[in-house]
C-alpha cells in the first residue's frame, strides 16, 4: 500500500496481479462529495500502457466513509479495511472478467 499526498489531498493505492495482462488497483481518497471512497478497478495492459475501459473493466466501491478531513491516518485505515476483504475483491473480479470473456 502506497499513501501519498496528492494534489486534491491524501491517497491511498494498492496494486495486484490477476495475470499478465489483468490487475487490480485499490483506492482510496476523498471525493468532491466530501465521502472518502474506495474503489476498485480492474485494468488491461496493452503494450506497456495500463487500459481501464468503461463496460469492460471491472469497477466497483468497497468503501464509503464521512470524516470531516481525509488525514493521512483515515485514509490509510480505510484502504486497510477494504484489503482485508482482497480474497473476496480478487474472486468477485475474476469472476467478471471470466462472465465477459464468456459472452464475447
Amino acid at each position: 500500500m502506497k499513501v501519498f499526498q496528492s494534489a486534491f489531498g491524501w491517497k491511498a493505492e494498492s496494486y495486484f496481479p490477476l495475470d499478465d495482462t489483468t490487475r487490480i488497483t485499490i483506492t482510496t481518497m476523498k471525493r468532491s462529495s466530501g465521502l472518502i471512497t474506495t474503489s476498485v478497478t480492474g485494468s488491461r495492459k496493452e503494450g506497456e500502457m495500463w487500459y481501464w475501459t468503461i463496460c469492460k473493466d471491472y469497477s466497483m466501491t468497497w468503501g464509503v466513509s464521512k470524516s470531516i478531513r481525509a488525514t493521512q491516518k483515515t485514509v490509510a485505515d480505510q484502504q486497510k479495511t477494504v484489503l482485508d476483504q482482497l480474497d473476496k475483491i480478487k474472486a468477485e473480479v475474476v469472476a467478471f472478467y471470466e462472465q465477459l470473456r464468456e459472452t464475447t
